[in-house]
């Protein structure tokens, strides 16, 4: 008899069951009474209690399958053999737990259900294996395909949420992050180990497209952007056409701008740089329907917060030819207005700033800082044009006032006008002598703009138009007229032409050979000793006169729109930001508010 036999026949004595009375069957290390018709009981806290085996498997203690509970009261099933586990009904697998730790669902027909509720198969909802395919099915829905991962080439990264943050981010860069809404950002990317911060690109041949479209969507004040925007643009009238932009920006409500540029701190270079090697490297296109405010194509504000000497401008150009020979002309600055039906200024210019003195409306003045609305300067030549200093000059500069006359007969001749080391008006004309005497009666108007007295007498030159004449005196000059008379009692009748040379009020007080300003890159007192003139202008009475807009009483500011710097008047040099309403000069150009 076999030693396994003599062990469960001992059992079953000392149990005192008999074969084929006993109902209920235990099987177990020490006495105990069976529950069920099979009951095996290990009195330990673990240890295999049951073990099926055959010749291919081998009969040891690693052999075959063993059940048994482990000390946690975990139940243990162990296929000690490397094959599978499979679950069967109607001798047909249906489950299978591999050796290689893989669980398959089994069915030849590839229908498999995994329903969570009491309804199976297809009317219950889980997952299925449907033809080849994962399915997914909520209560009440309908079965869908799980969709097909994309293939990742390498690993994939899992994506964390550190412990309180408000981002998730790859597990193994924690240069990129996705915030939580109501955070600063959305998308966050730090690009310190990387050559390029971000890389976008689209090859579709749609119209329009761009590779990244920024648009911040507030109400009111939205503003969109487009990185590498591709698309047919037209604006302008007549049309002008671009086919796409590298940098695209559009806004349509008050207040925003379309593109801004900013450099500050310890930047060294302007905010913005353009360069072209084709065409323009800059082009501003305004098209204007405002009825109440005239735009610029272009602005340009300086302020400057420093004492700092030399020249500051607002704009500058530069116009240089690297080329051989003189083909072309080299400008600085190219102005074009076409008015068509109305006037057109090719240049207008104002300024305002008169230096550390005053020069009052009407009066006299002794200030020797100048305002001028333009400087030109050509080599070793320059001209100021509508000087305000000490004294006033529309034009004032080295070299001569001169005419050009393009005449048929003699080419194009060049006139220049007689200078003076004094401010004069002249006036002509003719009187019939009669007996040896004329008289004449000034202008009323010359006497009005002139300064006659004792101390500033008229100069009368006289011309006989007659054969018999014993020449002319100049006798009884006044500030209303003067007599001429026919010298040695003569009484010829006859014609004479006279010129009349006054003193102008303009200026008067100036004197003889007054000091002149130098280049305007050359300050009045850091002028060299030897440009000094005898005939220095501080501190003398010079006299000015009012101005066109005090005289006949209209204020200069009702004249320009809203937006523009009042060119004169109380209020000159300020922004007109409505009726009565002024900004600071250097108040911000388009935002037109108090």
């Amino acid at each position: 008899m076999k030693k396994g036999l003599i062990v469960l026949a001992a059992f079953f004595l000392t149990a005192g069951f008999t074969g084929t009375m006993a109902q209920n069957v235990g099987i177990g290390s020490t006495l105990f009474t069976p529950n069920y018709l099979l009951h095996i009981h290990q009195s330990a806290v673990s240890g295999t209690v049951f073990q099926i085996s055959n010749t291919t498997t081998g009969s040891t203690v690693t052999d075959g399958f063993q059940l048994s509970f482990d000390g946690s009261r975990n139940l243990l099933m162990s296929n000690r053999e490397p094959a599978a586990i499979a679950f069967l009904t109607n001798s047909v697998e249906k489950f299978r737990i591999s050796s290689d730790s893989g669980t398959v669902l089994m069915n030849p027909v590839d229908y498999v259900y995994t329903n969570y509720s009491s309804t199976l198969g297809v009317n219950g909802y889980g997952f299925r294996s449907w033809n080849g395919h994962m399915q997914y099915k909520h209560k009440g829905g309908f079965w869908a395909d799980f969709p097909t991962m994309p293939n990742i080439p390498g690993n994939v990264e899992w994506w964390i949420r550190p412990t309180g943050m408000p981002y998730i981010r790859p597990m193994y860069n924690p240069y990129i992050r996705v915030y939580d809404t109501l955070q600063t950002y959305g998308l966050y990317f730090d690009g310190a180990k990387n050559q390029y911060g971000g890389w976008f690109r689209t090859t579709g041949s749609y119209n329009p497209t761009a590779a990244l479209v920024g648009f911040s969507d507030v109400a009111g004040s939205q503003t969109y952007s487009y990185l590498g925007y591709n698309g047919t643009y037209s604006f302008g009238t007549p049309a002008q056409t671009i086919e796409g932009s590298a940098v695209y920006g559009v806004v349509d409500d008050p207040n925003r701008t379309a593109g801004f540029f900013r450099t500050t701190l310890n930047a060294s270079v302007a905010a913005n740089i353009s360069y072209s090697n084709v065409w323009m490297a800059s082009y501003n296109y305004v098209e204007s329907n405002n009825a109440s405010y005239n735009p610029s194509a272009n602005y340009n504000q300086l302020d400057v917060n420093a004492n700092v000497g030399g020249l500051q401008a607002a704009i500058m150009t530069y116009s240089g030819f690297n080329g051989t020979g003189n083909p072309g002309w080299s400008i600085g600055g190219r102005l074009q207005a076409i008015g068509v039906t109305q006037d057109a200024i090719g240049v207008f210019a104002t300024a305002s700033g008169l230096g550390t003195g005053a020069s009052p409306g009407s009066g006299y003045t002794s200030t020797v800082n100048y305002s001028a609305g333009g400087y030109f300067q050509g080599n070793g030549n320059w001209a100021f044009v509508s000087l305000d200093a000490a004294t006033d000059r529309k034009i004032i500069g080295t070299g001569s006032v001169s005419e050009i006359i393009s005449t048929p007969q003699h080419g194009r001749i060049t006139l220049t006008c007689p200078e003076s080391p004094e401010y004069w008006y002249i006036d002509y004309g003719s009187v019939q002598m009669v007996n040896g005497k004329a008289h004449v009666d000034l202008d009323p108007v010359l006497v009005d703009i002139c300064v006659i007295d004792d101390n500033n007498p008229i100069k009368v030159i006289c011309q006989p138009n007659m054969e018999y004449c014993n020449g002319v005196a100049v006798i009884n000059k006044t500030e209303k007229g003067f007599d001429i008379v026919e010298m040695n009692g003569g009484t010829h009748s006859g014609e004479i032409d006279f010129q009349i040379v006054a003193k102008p009020k303009t200026n008067y007080g100036e004197g003889r050979f007054a000091q002149a300003p130098g280049p305007a890159w050359l300050k009045a007192d850091e002028e060299p000793q030897a440009a000094k003139t005898e005939n220095q202008l501080e501190g003398k009475k010079i006299f000015h006169w009012p101005a066109d807009w005090d005289v006949y009483n209209y204020n200069p500011e009702d004249f320009v729109r809203v937006g523009d710097v009042i060119p004169a008047g109380p209020n000159m040099g300020k922004v007109k930001l409505g009726n009565g309403k002024y900004g600071p000069a250097s108040a911000t150009r388009y935002k037109l508010t108090d």
